[in-house]
């Protein structure tokens, strides 16, 4: 069902894009990720309306932003896991066994994590820029060279996630700072993963921070 409903998106090339998020735009991040997830009550509410992690900021891990024409409605982080840096990503800390025992820690991989849309836009849009933000991550991963993609989901999205070649690879775990179970899910063909997406989506991003001050 949901396959037949995701056909091709025919818009304006100006109407989705994203943008990789830096210096004052994270802000515009953090908050997004705080109105998604409180909005659902999968964290605490705190006075600086933010949502932020000791991963942001960190040399691996870059931030992207969806627009809608001048709109931001969604936002993802990718974090990079490279055996010659050594630095950790947030989904080690519940699945560092079951990574180790199925594609082990020898390769580059790259998890989506953050990932998130404004409750106000998921009806109207949320489709299109659930796919250019998977696909802006999946963008990042080749330019990494990762060989998979690992990523921490809620079992209602198993479907969704198996869609872009996802495998399940774990019982149900906690996940860090949200109040929610994950499980494991893993593209090993990160390549299919991308020509999946782009049979979608026009995938347009935009690195001119002149352009992309948009309202919230």
């Amino acid at each position: 069902m949901l396959n037949s409903a995701i056909q091709r998106q025919h818009t304006p090339a100006n109407d989705y894009y994203s943008v990789v998020a830096r210096g004052p735009m994270l802000d515009r991040v953090y908050g997004m990720r705080y109105k998604s997830y409180s909005a659902e009550g999968y964290i605490e509410e705190n006075s600086s309306l933010k949502f932020i992690d000791e991963y942001d900021g960190k040399p691996n891990s870059v931030c992207f932003l969806a627009y809608h024409r001048n709109n931001v409605v969604g936002s993802i982080r990718a974090c990079v896991y490279d055996p010659r840096k050594g630095n950790g990503i947030p989904i080690m800390e519940c699945f560092e066994n079951e990574i180790r025992n199925t594609i082990g820690y020898d390769n580059v991989f790259l998890e989506p994590n953050k990932f998130v849309i404004d409750p106000q836009f998921q009806r109207r849009g949320g489709i299109q820029a659930r796919f250019l933000l998977l696909g802006t991550a999946v963008e990042e991963a080749v330019r990494q060279n990762a060989k998979n993609i690992v990523v921490a989901v809620r079992t209602e999205h198993i479907k969704f996630y198996q869609m872009f070649g996802g495998k399940l690879a774990s019982e149900e775990k906690s996940y860090p700072h949200l109040n929610f179970k994950t499980v494991l899910m893993i593209c090993d063909d990160v390549e299919k993963c991308r020509d999946f997406i782009k049979s979608k989506v026009e995938i347009i991003e935009k690195n001119d921070p002149v352009l992309n001050y948009g309202t919230v």
